[in-house]
């Protein structure tokens, strides 16, 4: 019989201390936080995507003229929630002018001081990538007070073009940057915030990011060109490649996903092996149906399918992977607080009137500043590379 004194002993480990009491926890977010979290991702997807095809000189498609008109109606749309989830929205504005010292505090302050850039940098993309001539034609015959209005407006585009100094490459560098830090802003901030184990892990971030290229992708595809004949009155075309980039990430998601559940149930924590019976459990008919059918295994097969070279199928598609997108955010979100601390059981989630409220406002202002923003746009139908598009 061996001596219990000197032979390694299997000890269980000792409970948390919230396993003992009947500990809970308020939920720190509500579907605000998917509102922004998709629409400052899918912006910054569109960014990305836009600036890797501008430093390749892919200038004389639809997308160079119409992609940043897009991404400024989704920054604004996507700032409602923003100051709606933050009870007193005014004190953000000390977090710009304060935020520059004490780098290694909170990252919500990198969010409050970057993401104001971001949109100024697409707003003014959105009028750099007029061609000077054609921009100087619509606003020169104005009247004094108008064209001053226009130039301020536009800021003063028609007298420069960035394309042709050394701000070229700096600017696209700034707006690669940028692309990627909207998608992963609150993947990050749900990682160090909060204290919520499922929230921990990088997973997060990859399917924040990915999902959210994966719609700008099909957005190129689908929406671009109608913004562009909706300005134009023709039906441009929109770039090759876009379906083979949505596929990626699509396939991207859905190997991250079933890889993090498979991790969580194989090496989670106590918290985190209730949140994946909780996704595969209670939870699983939402996610198998809002995520993996209609937001990723649809839009694949029509990416992969001949059928979804149609217009219509990539319009299916794109709908879809939206859908999928939102969805994987609000499961993530609310698979980490539902989870009771204590262990009795789990939260379930009501929607409420006042975050129906502001979701409506920030589809209303996303269509209004677009629709301003395509208004302003010169009616022809030319794209020319930057070379000679944007010489006066």
């Amino acid at each position: 019989m061996s001596n219990p004194l000197i032979t390694p002993q299997f000890v269980p480990p000792l409970r948390h201390l919230s396993e003992l009491y009947n500990v809970v926890h308020d939920r720190p977010f509500s579907i605000l936080f998917a509102n922004y979290s998709w629409a400052l991702g899918v912006a910054g997807a569109l960014a990305l995507i836009w600036a890797i095809n501008a430093w390749r000189g892919r200038t004389d498609a639809v997308e160079y003229r119409f992609t940043m008109p897009l991404v400024v109606g989704l920054i604004l749309g996507g700032f409602v929630n923003v100051l709606a989830e933050v009870n007193q929205p005014g004190r953000l504005i000390f977090g710009y002018f304060l935020g520059w010292s004490n780098w290694d505090t909170a990252i919500i302050k990198y969010g409050i001081i970057l993401l104001p850039i971001f949109l100024l940098l697409a707003w003014w993309l959105s009028f750099q990538s007029i061609p000077r001539a054609r921009l100087a034609a619509e606003i020169e015959p104005l009247s004094k007070g108008w064209r001053k209005l226009a130039d301020v407006f536009s800021l003063w585009s028609r007298h420069y073009s960035v394309f042709e100094s050394r701000w070229f490459k700096p600017t696209l560098v700034l707006t690669v940057f940028l692309g990627l830090f909207a998608p992963l802003y609150s993947a990050v901030f749900l990682m160090n915030e909060h204290g919520v184990p499922v929230w921990n892990s990088p997973a997060a971030a990859i399917l924040f990011l990915a999902s959210a290229i994966a719609v700008a992708a099909l957005a190129e595809m689908a929406l671009i060109p109608l913004l562009a004949w909706l300005v134009t009155a023709n039906r441009p075309k929109a770039q090759r490649g876009h379906r083979t980039t949505a596929a990626v990430a699509l396939g991207i998601c859905l190997v991250t996903w079933y890889g993090w559940m498979w991790w969580l149930g194989r090496f989670g924590t106590i918290e985190e092996l209730r949140a994946a019976n909780l996704f595969m459990g209670p939870y699983m008919a939402q996610i198998t149906w809002n995520w993996t059918i209609v937001g990723l295994l649809v839009p694949l097969a029509l990416l992969l399918l001949p059928t979804g070279r149609s217009y219509g199928a990539q319009w299916i598609a794109l709908l879809a992977a939206t859908w999928g997108s939102y969805a994987a955010r609000m499961g993530i979100v609310l698979g980490g607080e539902a989870i009771n601390r204590s262990g009795a059981g789990y939260y379930v989630f009501h929607l409420n009137f006042e975050e129906l409220w502001y979701t409506g406002v920030s589809v209303l202002l996303f269509l209004g500043i677009l629709a301003a923003l395509l208004a302003a746009m010169p009616r022809d139908t030319q794209s020319a590379p930057f070379s000679a598009a944007n010489k006066a």
